[in-house]
């Protein structure tokens, strides 16, 4: 798993735990007011997620001596996703308020998603055979048959992870909850962790410059605001001697409040 889908699934953890702390101090967690006698502040969301995540890869394998061959495949990805019911989702934070509040959503740790998933390979191999090369250099034994991508679309269940980020005040992070691999067998992955079945979270190339989407705490927790939508977008581009990946992603997230 990647450091950064840990960290966020410390964090969820964390802040379950400290919904049930309050809940010991105050009753329980779902009937504490906006601002409680001990400090802790909670509102409750419907929330609905959705995005969409393009990825591609290129190769440029140039053939290794006279007998070799060289690739120049094409790959591309789109992941569509959104939440086919709102989530109710209560928000957390602590007395005297924390550097970001916390999600909690009932008994999960995660929203649920439908999506759909595209993906395409285009082969461009070629060979460099010549009579001098040996017969057991280069291509399939004879008899041997031919591998068959299972390249197309495919409709599934993608779980994501919803939560303020750790490192930047105000900022909304999300992250794949999905960790299945098998949707395909034989259609190779885009971009690795940048790519089905995991999220796009940071963007160009220096560590830790995550997407978010901006929504302000102090806005989360005043009564008279009553829906936000906030939305995020983000790109990053890997290339290697032999090869690119790029993968853009946009999502966006609404709240509506609940009446206390």
């Amino acid at each position: 798993m990647k450091t950064m889908d840990k960290a966020i699934a410390l964090g969820l953890a964390l802040g379950a735990i400290a919904m049930g702390i309050a809940a010991l101090g105050a009753g329980s967690a779902a009937a504490v007011p906006t601002q409680s006698a001990n400090g802790f502040k909670s509102a409750t969301f419907l929330v609905e997620v959705e995005g969409t995540q393009d990825a591609e890869m290129h190769l440029s394998r140039e053939p290794e001596g006279p007998c070799g061959t060289s690739d120049h495949s094409l790959g591309r990805e789109r992941l569509s996703f959104h939440t086919k019911h709102p989530v109710e989702i209560t928000a957390f934070d602590t007395p005297g308020g924390g550097f970001n509040p916390e999600f909690f959503a009932g008994k999960q740790l995660y929203i649920p998603t439908v999506a759909t998933l595209t993906r395409s390979f285009t082969p461009q191999i070629q060979s460099f055979r010549t009579a001098e090369c040996n017969e057991d250099n280069g291509g399939p034994d004879p008899g041997t048959e031919e591998t068959k991508p299972d390249c197309g679309t495919r409709h599934v269940d993608f779980p994501v992870k919803l939560q303020y980020s750790r490192t930047k005040n105000d900022g909304l992070l999300l992250s794949s909850a999905s960790t299945d691999e098998t949707v395909f067998q034989e259609c190779p992955q885009t971009a690795s962790v940048e790519s089905f079945p995991w999220l796009l979270v940071e963007k160009g190339s220096k560590p830790g410059d995550y997407i978010t989407a901006e929504l302000s705490q102090k806005d989360l927790f005043d009564p008279d605001f009553r829906k936000w939508i906030s939305l995020a977008n983000g790109s990053k581009k890997r290339t290697h001697p032999t090869e690119w990946h790029k993968t853009s992603i946009h999502w966006s997230v609404s709240f509506t409040r609940l009446k206390e």
